[in-house]
């Protein structure tokens, strides 16, 4: 936030007063002084340390019953909410601003990106190229760090406007004054509903928070991305003027798709998934088709209308009848609003289709067979519409023709991911199945192949006795069959890609391709060719399996089948890096090196292959997991390995922060894009003059970093005892956080049977910020006779500039003596002891050696905004740090440990309170999981 802001610094103070009425009035004057005696405490002991007024506040905390404890944190937990809901209004303003001075744009605008193209002598053909060739694919995962619920998004989405009425009015106007009124209102509406879900969320909960960014905001983005983009080429490019834009940005989702270790994702939910985007995207199609109809009242007594309208119209004379039925005469002379309903009712038929999954058989007469059929219909409309009324013909209608290029009648292609060894199973069981094919299990790795690929020349499935399959081969076949139905239902661009967790071997990609056969969805087509509906993308996630990219991909690409697939396939392979597990395995810098060195092991052998390569980035909130600005992490990406295609996933509070609002989702939609232009172009992307040296020593930094890290996961006894209880990570998997299970098994946490996302998010409760920075003092230290060459290489070198300016913000969100606190509910003193004895040498080498190599006195020295920014929240989040670990306490009390000797009311109180105090968090650090 920006502190420093009197502006900002007034309206944060205006909506906490609104908010303070609020809790007085509904909870008690008790309630609000109990909060103002934490919040006032609490900032003092930030600005003078005092051991026994901490005492006193720590005592305070542990007197309040659970009621208390759970308003105090509701209450910080909504401040946060207000605060950051401020501030983006507020940089919305000043973009705004900035916009309205036609000479002035921010770093990634479209306007600033194409005016360095110009000074880089990039050409209008080379630009019309650059964008010909982009992609541009975010992917929505349901893996959730924070607890937020529709209902509150939508409360949110509401104050978000209030505020921004408030801001446009002369403060003192009755306009001003109602704006304020409807914000207090909204406010006080807040503090009465329940932000958080008092049950765990199901696979449709989390479908629906994901279709709800769609509605909020993207809806509107899409079209204005679109808009923006081709002023700013007008602009800057006049030559490009008719340059029709492609639709180079476009939707994928996991949710509903994603199986790996969730075992509420089956066959039914991903269908569920299918209709749900269904009938998002031809409902909104529907509300932009009325407002179209309103708009475009032309009458053929005055201009002239084309007449392939008229053709248009009787070409669907009988639908045309069906529509008007009630009056054949209306609309006769509007032919525009003739063919519009005719088109609505187009609409509603393909998504009555749909819903039906095709047993409705006048809704299929009726429906429209693809989405190229409803923009045939919009394109011949405003086709005529040109010729009499250029500013409709530009206006909403073009729009209209762009979200539907964009969105189709999926709205977002559902990417389906499974783990590698799933499969193996599968296979091997059907196999088992089969009177003339082998023991699976017992196959080499090349003999797997042989036989995969033996079975898959061939045209038709393997002959088995499916009675004797398990329910999980039974559960993965009816997958591919949904899969196949849904495609034939809803369209081509139903699915994304069939992601592959944890590859490490050529043949996991054919036994998926096998897979696909008994629906379909692969076979030998007319030709004579291998074909599949669904890309295969192998998942390379841990340090082994990114080192051995160099062994596994050409093991894959030399054989003769999977070459012809691909070459009958646009010659596009797109493969997954998994930020999130690389790190976790191996720790920050070596997952860095590892991800940078496997981008550019994948250039080097489509190269030599003759292939194009889609990489998709699987990237979190947290640094750790791959988070940062999107536009410098994807401008800084190595030479020559983007090829104007880029595919990441978003993930946890990562989707509010970006897209709960229009504004802000067209800004951020924008800052991605220009990343990934100037990272595809070569002007941009200059290798550095002493690169080979900098990557060495990066290597360097890589292997001590590991070192380091492995020596505290790996080899101290002990360490995920540490892990479990000095961290909230038990009790995230009992919350009403996410559909999928937090552990691949029960039992102590272990590196290998955490998941990533709890990983990150239980060091980053408990402020540690462990998996973001440790092992990162440690390297810098063991390279320090080199530090005139680090610090050559922030200046020249975009991608270590990048990475030392995202470990600085995780590290400075890092708090040693909260982390010291949560530590003491370590019972065993000794381990206690040893890994915090670690952590806070490791720590006083980190913070000692980032500012070494930035040159400065403090951290964030030279990010300024930032620094009063986590300065201002550390004081509103360490109440409720100290909260989470009373409530951790008494959530762990021996006398508590079952339900005979615990009142089941009083632990749902202490659950109830303790993911509040999660949300709370999530809300105030913002990147968490």
């Amino acid at each position: 936030m920006l502190l420093k802001n009197d502006v900002l610094r007034a309206r944060v103070r205006l909506l906490g007063a609104f908010l303070g009425e609020a809790i007085s009035r509904q909870s008690g004057e008790d309630t609000l002084r109990t909060i103002e005696t934490l919040r006032k405490g609490f900032i003092q002991e930030r600005r003078e340390h005092n051991p026994a007024h901490k005492q006193q506040l720590i005592d305070l905390i542990a007197s309040l019953d659970n009621q208390t404890l759970k308003n105090v944190i509701r209450a910080f937990s909504i401040y946060f909410f207000l605060a950051n809901l401020t501030e983006e209004n507020y940089l919305r303003e000043q973009r705004r601003t900035m916009r309205a001075q036609s000479n002035q744009s921010w770093e990634g605008s479209f306007r600033r990106t194409l005016l360095e193209c110009r000074e880089r002598q990039i050409e209008p053909a080379q630009i019309k190229e650059l964008i010909d060739h982009l992609k541009f694919i975010p992917v929505f995962t349901a893996h959730p760090t924070e607890a937020r619920r529709r209902t509150t998004m939508n409360i949110l989405q509401t104050l978000y406007e209030h505020t921004d009425a408030m801001s446009d009015y002369p403060e003192g106007s009755l306009a001003f004054m109602q704006a304020k009124q409807k914000t207090a209102e909204t406010i006080d509406l807040l503090w009465s509903s329940d932000e958080v879900r008092s049950r765990k969320p199901l696979v449709y909960d989390e479908i629906n928070n994901g279709l709800h960014y769609f509605d909020a905001s993207l809806f509107t983005a899409i079209p204005k991305v679109y808009r923006n983009i081709k002023d700013a080429i007008v602009d800057i490019y006049p030559e490009l003027i008719d340059y029709p834009l492609p639709a180079f940005v476009s939707f994928g989702s996991w949710i509903g798709g994603d199986r790996d270790g969730n075992p509420f994702v089956t066959h039914e939910t991903t269908e569920m998934a299918v209709l749900m985007h269904a009938n998002t995207v031809l409902r909104h199609y529907q509300v932009l088709v009325r407002k179209l109809r309103r708009e475009l009242i032309h009458s053929d007594t005055i201009v002239d209308i084309a007449p392939e309208i008229y053709t248009r119209i009787k070409d669907y004379s009988t639908l045309d009848k069906k529509v008007f039925c009630y009056n054949p005469d209306d609309y006769n002379n509007e032919p525009y609003r003739r063919l519009l309903s005719i088109i609505l009712a187009k609409i509603k038929a393909t998504n009555q289709h749909i819903q039906s999954q095709g047993t409705d058989k006048e809704a299929a007469q009726e429906a429209y067979s693809t989405p190229t059929a409803l923009l045939d219909d919009l394109r011949l409309i405003r086709k005529s519409v040109n010729t009499h009324d250029k500013a409709h013909g530009e206006g909403l209608l073009l729009d209209t023709i762009r979200l539907v290029k964009t969105c189709g009648f999926h709205l977002a292609a559902l990417d389906i991911r499974q783990d590698s060894g799933y499969h193996g199973e599968v296979i091997a069981d059907i196999f088992a199945s089969a009177s003339n094919l082998p023991d699976y299990h017992t196959l080499s790795e090349t003999e797997r192949q042989q036989w995969l690929t033996r079975l898959l020349e061939k045209p038709g499935a393997p002959l088995i006795y499916t009675d004797n399959l398990s329910a999980q081969t039974h559960e993965q076949l009816a997958l591919m069959n949904s899969v196949a139905k849904l495609r034939k239902l809803v369209g081509d661009d139903t699915f994304g890609s069939y992601v592959i967790s944890m590859t490490n071997n050529a043949s996991q990609l054919l036994e998926v391709l096998l897979l696909m056969r008994f629906a379909g969805l692969s076979g030998i087509d007319k030709n004579g060719h291998l074909f599949s509906a669904l890309p295969v993308a192998p998942l390379f996630e841990t340090i082994e399996d990114l080192k051995n990219i160099d062994k596994i991909m050409p093991m894959v690409l030399d054989n003769p089948l999977y070459r012809e697939l691909l070459e009958h396939s646009g010659n596009i392979q797109e493969i997954m890096l998994g930020y999130s597990d690389s790190s976790k395995d191996g720790g920050i810098i070596t997952s860095a090196w590892q991800l940078y060195s496997a981008q550019q092991t994948i250039t080097d052998i489509a190269n030599q292959y003759g292939i194009t390569t889609r990489l998709f980035h699987g990237r979190g909130g947290s640094v750790s997991r791959g988070g940062g600005s999107t536009h410098q992490a994807i401008a800084a990406q190595p030479a020559g390995t983007l090829h104007g295609q880029i595919k990441f996933t978003e993930q946890g509070e990562v989707l509010y922060a970006k897209y709960a609002n229009p504004d802000t989702a067209v800004f951020e939609l924008t800052m991605g894009i220009t990343g990934a232009l100037k990272a595809s172009s070569s002007r941009f992307v200059e290798q550095p003059k002493q690169l080979d040296s900098y990557e060495a020593l990066f290597a360097d930094l890589a292997d001590a970093g590991e070192q380091q890290y492995r020596e505290l996961t790996d080899n101290t006894e002990g360490f995920y005892q540490f892990y479990s209880e000095a961290t909230p990570v038990q009790e995230i998997s009992l919350l009403n956080i996410g559909s999928r299970p937090a552990h691949r098994k029960k039992g102590l946490p272990s590196k290998s049977t955490i998941r990533a996302i709890p990983w990150v998010f239980g060091w980053s409760l408990a402020r540690f910020t462990l998996p973001a920075w440790y092992g990162v003092g440690s390297a810098l230290d063991s390279v320090k006779k080199d530090e005139a060459l680090m610090k050559e290489m922030n200046k020249n070198w975009p991608f270590f500039n990048v990475f030392i300016s995202n470990i600085e913000m995780a590290f400075t969100k890092s708090e040693m003596n909260i982390a010291r606190a949560y530590s003491q509910l370590c019972k065993d003193e000794s381990l206690r002891e040893q890994v915090m004895q670690a952590v806070i040498d490791e720590h006083e080498l980190t913070h000692a050696g980032l500012n070494s190599l930035l040159e400065q006195a403090s951290l964030l020295s030279n990010q300024q905004e930032l620094a009063h920014s986590l300065e201002w929240r550390n004081a509103y989040l360490d109440p409720i740090n100290y909260i989470q670990i009373e409530l951790l306490k008494r959530m762990r009390q021996p006398d508590n440990a079952s339900d005979d000797k615990l009142e089941n009311n009083e632990r749902l109180a202490i659950e109830d309170a303790l993911i509040r105090s999660i949300n709370a968090l999530a809300a105030g650090l913002r990147n968490t999981g």
